[in-house]
C-alpha cells in the first residue's frame, strides 16, 4: 500500500501544521562554527605579537659593552702629590670662560683672528722657572693648544685679548676652557665654551651639527715630561649617561701603541706604561655597542713623547713646598724692589769725585825725618846769634829749591814752627835741602870757620878752582 489511501489516510507527522500550508524550516546553524573558529584567531593574534614584541625588546635591551680597564702595559696611578696639592687648593673656584668676540656664526675676513675672552674666579698664572699655572687653553678644530695666561696676552681687569693666526676657507670651532696647571680641562658647568666661525663662506659638514656630540682631546703632551701621563679629553652635548640601568649611550676607546680599553666617564686618567720617545694615542667616541658615534669629527690621533733625561715640570718632581705653591696659585708676595733702589745710589757715588786727598796723604812716616830736622833746627838759631862765624856766600848758579824760601805754615808735631829749609808735607817728602848735617859741631872747622857747602851745579868745578 502507499504511503496513504481514501480508506487509511496518512497520520500527521509530530509538530506538522494541520493546516494546507506547509511548516517552516529550521536555521542553518553551520557558521556558528567558523565564527567561534574566527573569534579564537582574534584572541590569539595580540599574544602572539607580544610575545614577538618582547622578543625583538630582549634585543633591544641587550646590556652595552662593559668599560674595561687599561691593558698591556699600561697601568692606572693616583696622580702625583704636587697635582693633589694643588687640586685641592684650586676646589674652591668655579672658574667661567666665555668668548666675546668674534660672535658666533661670523663670517671672518682674511687675516689674523682677534679672540678676546673674559675669564672669571680663575686665576691666571705664570710661575716663571716653576712653569704655567691655572691658565685658559684655546683650541682651533682638533689643533694643538695654546695656553694664555696674563703674561701671554694683553690683559685687561674685563677681559684677555690675543691674535690666532688666519683660518683656512671654510667652517672651524674655536674653543676655550679653564685648564689646571698639569693641562687637565675643568668640566664643571660654564668652564668652557665654544663658537663657529666661517671664512670666506660656511661648509656645513667640516663641523658637526649643533647639538651633536664633541670630542675634543686635550692634549698634554707638551707639558708631560716624564710617567705617570695625564690623558684627558672635553666631551660636549653628549647625552647623560647613569640616568637608568644599563645606560650605555655612550663609551670612550682609548688606544695607547696599540693596547684598547673602554672607559664610560668623563674623567682624566693618570697612566704609566709609556715608552721613551713617540707614543701614538687613539681616541674614538662609541655608542653602547661599539660603533662610531658622530663620525668623523669624534675620532682623534695624538702623539705624546716622553724625554727619560729630561728635568719633568714641577709638578711631577715631588711634595711642593709651601713658597713654590703660593708661586703656582699666584698667592705669592711680589719680589721686593730694594735691590734697584740701592743699585742707583751706588752708581751716583760712584760717578761723584771721591774726596781722596784727605786719606791719602801719609803723615805718620814724618817721624823718619822729624829727628833730622829737629837737629838743624837747634843749630841754625846758633850759626846766626855767632858773631864769629859769618854764614858762607852762596855760589854764584848754584841751584836753591823754590821752596826753600818759603816757611811751611804748619806746625810741627811739638808746636813748633818748621824749617824754612824742608820741604812741605808730601808723599814725596825728602831730606832737608840745606848741606849742614849732623850738629853744630860738625858743621865748623877746626879754626872755628863755617864749613862751605859743596859748590853744586855745571860751574861748581870751575868756581871752586877760581876761589869764588
Amino acid at each position: 500500500m502507499g504511503a496513504g489511501s481514501a480508506i487509511h489516510p496518512a497520520r500527521p507527522q509530530p509538530g506538522a501544521h494541520q493546516g494546507g500550508s506547509p511548516a517552516p524550516r529550521r536555521p542553518i546553524r553551520w557558521w556558528q562554527p567558523l565564527m567561534s573558529g574566527l573569534l579564537a584567531l582574534l584572541l590569539l593574534l595580540p599574544a602572539g605579537c607580544n610575545r614577538l614584541s618582547s622578543t625583538r625588546g630582549g634585543e633591544a635591551a641587550t646590556p652595552p659593552l662593559s668599560p674595561q680597564g687599561p691593558s698591556g702595559r699600561l697601568q692606572e696611578v693616583a696622580p702625583p702629590i704636587a697635582v693633589q696639592q694643588l687640586q685641592s687648593a684650586l676646589g674652591e673656584h668655579n672658574p667661567q670662560v666665555t668668548i666675546l668676540a668674534p660672535q658666533d656664526g661670523v663670517n671672518l675676513p682674511n687675516g689674523p683672528v682677534s679672540l678676546r675672552l673674559r675669564v672669571r674666579d680663575w686665576p691666571l698664572v705664570d710661575a716663571g722657572a716653576l712653569g704655567l699655572g691655572p691658565h685658559v687653553v684655546v683650541q682651533v678644530d682638533d689643533q694643538a693648544p695654546v695656553r694664555l695666561s696674563r703674561s701671554t696676552a694683553t690683559a685687561s681687569p674685563a677681559s684677555l685679548q690675543i691674535d690666532l693666526p688666519a683660518l683656512t676657507p671654510g667652517s672651524h670651532r674655536i674653543t676655550a676652557y679653564a685648564a689646571r696647571p698639569w693641562g687637565e680641562a675643568v668640566k664643571s658647568p660654564g668652564a668652557w665654551d665654544q663658537i663657529r666661525v666661517h671664512r670666506v663662506a660656511a661648509n656645513p659638514l667640516a663641523i658637526p651639527q649643533a647639538g651633536s656630540p664633541q670630542l675634543i682631546p686635550v692634549s698634554p703632551g707638551d707639558l708631560a715630561g716624564r710617567q705617570p701621563v695625564l690623558l684627558d679629553w672635553l666631551l660636549l652635548d653628549a647625552p647623560l649617561q647613569g640616568l637608568r640601568d644599563n645606560d650605555g649611550s655612550w663609551r670612550l676607546r682609548v688606544t695607547v701603541n696599540g693596547d684598547s680599553f673602554l672607559v664610560d666617564q668623563n674623567a682624566p686618567l693618570w697612566l704609566k706604561g709609556w715608552q721613551t720617545g713617540s707614543n701614538s694615542v687613539l681616541l674614538e667616541l662609541v655608542d653602547g655597542r661599539g660603533e662610531p658615534l658622530n663620525p668623523p669629527f669624534n675620532t682623534v690621533v695624538s702623539e705624546v713623547v716622553l724625554d727619560a733625561a729630561g728635568p719633568g715640570p714641577i709638578w711631577q718632581r715631588g711634595r711642593l713646598s709651601d713658597d713654590e705653591l703660593a708661586q703656582l696659585l699666584g698667592n705669592a708676595p711680589p719680589p721686593p724692589a730694594e735691590p734697584q733702589p740701592k743699585a742707583e745710589p751706588e752708581a751716583e757715588l760712584e760717578a761723584a769725585p771721591k774726596p781722596e786727598p784727605e786719606p791719602e796723604p801719609q803723615p805718620e812716616p814724618e817721624p823718619a825725618t822729624e829727628p833730622q830736622a829737629e837737629e838743624p833746627q837747634a843749630a841754625e838759631p846758633e850759626l846766626e846769634a855767632s858773631p864769629d862765624v859769618e854764614p858762607a856766600p852762596e855760589p854764584i848758579g848754584a841751584e836753591t829749591p823754590s821752596t826753600a824760601t818759603e816757611p811751611s805754615p804748619d806746625p810741627s808735631p811739638e808746636g813748633q814752627l818748621a824749617p824754612m829749609p824742608l820741604v812741605p808735607v808730601s808723599s814725596e817728602r825728602i831730606a832737608p835741602s840745606t848741606s849742614l848735617e849732623g850738629s853744630a859741631r860738625n858743621q865748623v872747622n877746626a879754626d872755628g870757620s863755617l864749613l862751605k857747602p859743596k859748590p853744586q851745579g855745571p860751574l861748581s868745578g870751575l868756581r871752586q878752582k877760581l876761589g869764588a
